[in-house]
């Protein structure tokens, strides 16, 4: 594994962190961003681990389905969980009235923690290989 790969995945466990800590806090708006984040670090170590690099969310998130779901790297419901993340902290960031319901920010916070468990064997079988 190189240091951007290691970078990024100390900056997701960094987000899982962090969104314990809001979510214990009642904030779950904030947690919910985290949780995204943390798949979103995630996603792009692994994309790198590829030689790619993107600069926008929504091509990592495209990324994911083609470069990283396609071939067996991670299951589908894993593309599912990231884009379902991403939907929860659009709302959280843009809609004022956004009122998360802490059971779904809570699962989003599960799946992102499988997320990063299952992208950091991933590298590891990579770098085996």
């Amino acid at each position: 594994m190189n240091t951007l790969e290691s970078a990024l995945l100390a900056k997701a466990d960094a987000a899982l962190d962090q969104a314990d800590l809001l979510l214990k806090a009642g904030h779950p708006d904030g947690a919910a961003d985290r949780c995204y984040y943390a798949m979103f670090h995630a996603a792009s170590a692994l994309l790198a681990s590829k030689g790619l690099q993107y600069t926008s969310h929504r091509a990592v998130l495209a990324a994911v389905g083609k470069e990283l779901v396609q071939p067996g790297l991670l299951a589908p419901k894993h593309h599912r969980a990231i884009l379902n993340a991403f939907d929860m902290r659009q709302t959280a960031d843009y809609d004022v009235r956004a009122d998360l319901d802490i059971g779904n920010v809570e699962q989003a916070c599960a799946e992102a923690r499988e997320f990063a468990t299952v992208v950091r064997a991933a590298l590891g079988r990579r770098a085996g290989a």
